[in-house]
């Protein structure tokens, strides 16, 4: 039986693939961001993995108003800033918590003041 060669676009196709793979284990982390507090938030901001493959990360970023608590799951990819970034609406103090599975808190911080934004961080490990 003869076997034939597979078409140039699907080689050049999975070359490309492998050139584009920058994290190629996938090796990455399920984070989970949190804010709390009373009233709303004006603003949130927050990191995210394009993909598990990928070791970029993009910041997007909310407006608001946007009602508390506010929760949303992202995979950041290993060795990477998992961050938040909260503005409450008002006078009033916002909590954040990063969490690993959904369970492990990695970091958590509060308002340095009434009216000022809180951030959280952590870098993932390798």
């Amino acid at each position: 039986m003869i076997k034939k060669a597979p078409p140039a676009a699907v080689v050049l196709a999975a070359l490309l693939g492998l050139v584009a793979c920058t994290n190629p284990t996938g090796k990455s982390w399920a984070i989970s961001y949190e804010v709390t507090g009373s009233g709303t938030a004006s603003g949130i901001t927050y990191s995210q993995s394009v993909d598990r493959y990928q070791d970029d990360s993009t910041q997007h970023q909310l407006t608001g108003p946007l009602g508390l608590p506010w929760k949303q799951d992202v995979i950041i990819s290993a060795g990477r800033d998992a961050s938040v970034t909260a503005t409450p609406t008002g006078n009033v103090t916002l909590t954040c918590r990063i969490l690993l599975d959904k369970q492990k808190e990695l970091a958590k911080a509060t308002s340095p003041a009434p009216g000022k934004p809180v951030t959280c961080s952590k870098t993932t490990d390798d």
